[in-house]
């Protein structure tokens, strides 16, 4: 299998665990468990888990100093901005709208890497910019056109998504220069130092003692999957594919999140809620579409 095929396969993997992550994160949050809180313990076991992981296996922790300011630029984007807002969006949002938002990470991708990258515009991907942007604001609104219930939790969301789609533009250079482990371990580390002082209070007052087992099983999905599985991989196969290839995975999610959700009833489709995913999911296709010619050379001829 050459690395490209086996890149896709992974990829596929993330889309299934980030579907669930969806409704499984909703059991522990926002009670018994406060979203800073998950946070924290993400930060803290997978920055622990790499930091031996690199160890046994003698790995390098070196980093040289001209790569430095892009590692802490990853770990603001990519972790600490990324992980604040989606689970505090997440916790005040609905599991669908969620996977929704998130599929306009290659919009973001996009949009960045033309203005960073020199990307050309053309009729296709600009109405598909159209589309998306229309679509999610709708997801915004109720149908009378004033702000839904949700819509702090879908803002938080948004916003989560421009971060990560930012961190995707930054970390490649990175993949392609070092052990994805040693990038991973010190963006979680750096991450968990930034985000101490927003989760150490609701941690230190959480009742750990006393949580259901089935809240705990969510935890340890959430950091064994949704976190160290997500993050190794994910950040790994970006030394095989382009940003804009990895990100596009990310519009296949609400298929997996919505029947998810609808089995577990932690949410549910409306016709409106459907109109809204078909615009977002129209305009993603077309700005991938209009990218992927170009994206899938430059991916067959593997790594820069």
């Amino acid at each position: 299998m050459n690395r490209i095929a086996r890149a896709h396969i992974f990829l596929s993997i993330l889309t299934i665990i980030s579907g669930f992550n969806y409704t499984i994160a909703k059991i522990a949050m926002p009670v018994p468990i406060q979203p800073s809180s998950i946070i924290w313990i993400r930060m803290c076991c997978t920055t622990i888990f790499f930091f031996f992981f690199i160890l046994l296996a003698k790995r390098s922790f070196f980093i040289a100093a001209e790569d430095r300011l892009r590692l802490f630029l990853c770990a603001i984007f990519g972790i600490t901005i990324n992980q604040i807002f989606f689970f505090e969006g997440l916790s005040r949002t609905m599991p669908i709208n969620t996977s929704l938002i998130m599929a306009g990470i290659p919009i973001t991708v996009f949009i960045l890497s033309a203005i960073f990258l020199k990307e050309k515009m053309n009729w296709m991907n600009t109405l598909g910019l159209t589309l998306s942007a229309a679509g999610a604001a709708l997801l915004l609104l109720d149908s009378k056109g004033k702000l839904n219930g949700l819509f702090i939790g879908d803002l938080f969301i948004l916003i989560n998504a421009i971060s990560y789609g930012i961190f995707l533009i930054l970390a490649r250079q990175l993949m392609q220069k070092y052990d994805s482990v040693t990038v991973i371990f010190w963006i979680f580390l750096i991450g968990a130092c930034l985000t101490f002082p927003y989760s150490y209070a609701n941690y230190t007052h959480t009742d750990w003692a006393h949580l259901p087992v089935l809240v705990w099983l969510a935890v340890g999905f959430i950091v064994v999957f949704a976190t160290i599985v997500n993050y190794y991989i994910g950040v790994d196969v970006l030394k095989d594919v382009s940003p804009a290839v990895s990100s596009m995975y990310v519009y296949i999610q609400p298929i997996f999140t919505t029947a998810i959700a609808m089995y577990f009833g932690s949410d549910k489709m409306d016709a409106q809620k459907l109109f809204y995913a078909l615009a977002i999911l129209l305009g993603v296709y077309l700005v991938s579409k209009s990218t992927g010619k170009k994206t899938l050379v430059d991916d067959k001829k593997g790594p820069a």
